[in-house]
């Protein structure tokens, strides 16, 4: 896979609600593209319920603040996880971009650019919802995975994403992937993304793409409860066989990284400081 020398592919994972696994996908994701022999950063980027190292049972010391304010290199704040993932948790202190003065973020940015060069993704796992912040933090990406189900609540929520989205200039051309999550069949995946498709490119102007689908799986729960990604202690479970899927597809899309990375910091600073 090639890319623009110096540009991570920038993947914001999103949902319109919490409660529809958007955590859990964007950490096994995370892992699963590994499994391409290419680097990721997973950024945890969710403020108010950060869990991706409570997912994995990681005991996190040190986060995004000791960058910020004691100038300690991005290399002793990330973790490395399962399959080598590096994990900056950045659920703490994030905030603190928002009042950062311009000399001082640059300095911090460039260490953040430094680092994301080794790159080839970075998987963000966003807060839910549909705040100017969250959106901001979508539209600095490369490209958007908003998680869904086939509830008709969480289908009306996912269109509401994507309906703020088309109400910024940039919006309607960024490149949207859906994943249907907890679904019951692939047939059911299908015909709810159908009507989620025809209604963003009807009223929105939106042309929205369909990524893959995760069957409904208990082995999520056990994976949960036990604090283990679901994709290495249950490989051969359903739910592992779906993501592996859809990590095969965005790798096989091909597209370069292409975010400003300092756009995209801006806009995550924007998210704790609401």
């Amino acid at each position: 896979m090639s890319k623009e020398p110096g540009r991570p592919r920038v993947l914001a994972v999103t949902s319109g609600k919490g409660g529809v696994g958007k955590t859990n996908l964007a950490v096994n994701l995370a892992l699963c593209l590994r499994l391409f022999n290419v680097n990721v950063l997973l950024l945890d980027a969710d403020m108010g319920m950060a869990s991706v190292d409570v997912l994995l049972g990681l005991h996190i010391q040190h986060n995004l603040r000791d960058v910020l304010l004691k100038g300690w290199p991005v290399e002793q704040v990330v973790v490395e996880g399962p399959r080598g993932l590096k994990i900056l948790p950045g659920a703490c202190g994030v905030e603190e971009l928002a009042r950062l003065d311009e000399p001082r973020f640059e300095a911090f940015l460039q260490q953040v650019q430094r680092y994301c060069e080794q790159m080839d993704f970075v998987v963000v796992d966003t807060a839910p919802g549909i705040s100017p912040a969250v959106v901001s933090c979508l539209l600095a990406a490369d490209e958007t995975l908003l998680v869904t189900n086939p509830e008709p609540t969480s289908l009306t929520d996912a269109y509401a994403v994507l309906k703020v989205m088309s109400g910024r200039p940039e919006g309607r051309a960024k490149a949207v992937w859906v994943i249907m999550n907890q679904t019951g069949s692939k047939e059911e995946a299908v015909r709810s993304f159908d009507r989620l498709r025809a209604a963003a490119s009807r009223f929105l102007y939106m042309d929205i793409h369909y990524l893959g689908s995760v069957a409904w799986d208990d082995t999520v729960s056990e994976a949960t409860k036990r604090q283990v990604a679901f994709l290495t202690h249950y490989s051969a479970s359903p739910c592992s066989r779906d993501v592996r899927k859809i990590a095969a597809r965005l790798v096989s899309a091909g597209h370069g990284g292409s975010a400003d990375i300092g756009r995209f910091f801006r806009a995550i600073g924007e998210v704790g400081h609401e």
